[in-house]
Formats: structure tokens, C-alpha cells, sequence
């Protein structure tokens, strides 16, 4: 028996002109593989370097 493929359908959708569209799309690129919170990224792997195991 085949799977048919679930339809997404979006919700709650914003419209907006092409030029919002592209603004978007250039704020993504520059942000693409930076971090954004280095700082905290610090602090974390500084905390957690302590650590031998984690407690679950």
C-alpha cells in the first residue's frame, strides 16, 4: 500500500511586499553563521567544561 504525502497547509501567514520579502532576505544572509550571543556561548562551554557528567 502507498503513503499519499500529508499536504502542509501554512497558517497564519503574513503578507508583505517584495521589497520587505527582500530586506528579510538580506538581513538572513548576514546573520547566516555568526553567533549571535558569543558571550553566552562562552559562559556555557565555560560551565560546562566542569562538568564530568551530566545528571539526568
Amino acid at each position: 500500500m502507498k503513503r499519499k504525502k500529508q499536504l502542509l497547509k501554512a497558517k497564519k501567514v503574513l503578507s508583505m511586499s517584495k521589497s520587505t520579502k527582500g530586506r528579510i532576505a538580506t538581513v538572513a544572509k548576514e546573520i547566516k553563521g555568526k553567533e549571535l550571543f558569543a558571550d553566552k556561548v562562552d559562559l556555557a562551554k565555560k560551565s560546562l567544561s566542569n562538568l564530568k557528567s551530566l545528571p539526568i
